[in-house]
């Protein structure tokens, strides 16, 4: 389980808009969230030879009111076109917006959606240690036989 790629949201309705829930409205902690998976993404590529350096244009500290300029956005974008460049995704995954506005929520559900893709595929083939706890001791691994 990570928490970067777990809690990203891509589920929103049309309710959560009118209901005005927190996922029906964008804020900063959305750009948090999406900018944090990026980040870890990138990290881990980098870790195993895919070279890319998104996570250092990564911007975490976003704050509550603070302006969302289309620079940024399509700064965001970018580091998610350049993420789709050196891995891949499965074909079900959405195309990335021509431009980031958070205009409607198909728009932001596809650009957390992608993300959540690229983490899951990463998280799957570079597994490291969230999917290698265990207790020694306890019961054997794998196709083992106790004696």
């Amino acid at each position: 389980m990570n928490e970067y790629i777990d809690n990203l949201i891509f589920d929103r309705v049309q309710s959560d808009v009118d209901n005005a829930t927190a996922k029906g409205c964008i804020s900063y902690t959305d750009l948090v969230r999406v900018e944090m998976a990026v980040a870890w993404i990138s990290k881990i590529l980098n870790k195993y030879g895919y070279k890319n350096a998104v996570y250092k244009r990564c911007r975490m500290n976003w704050k509550e009111g603070e302006r969302r300029y289309e620079s940024e956005m399509e700064r965001i974008r970018q580091n998610i076109i350049e993420l789709r460049t050196v891995y891949f995704t499965h074909a079900s995954t959405p195309v990335t917006p021509q431009k980031i506005a958070y205009t409607s929520i198909y728009q932001a559900n596809a650009i957390e959606k992608i993300i959540y893709d690229l983490g899951k595929l990463v998280e799957n083939c570079f597994p490291g240690q969230q999917h290698f706890a265990f207790r020694l001791g306890s019961r054997a691994l794998g196709n083992r036989s106790e004696l």
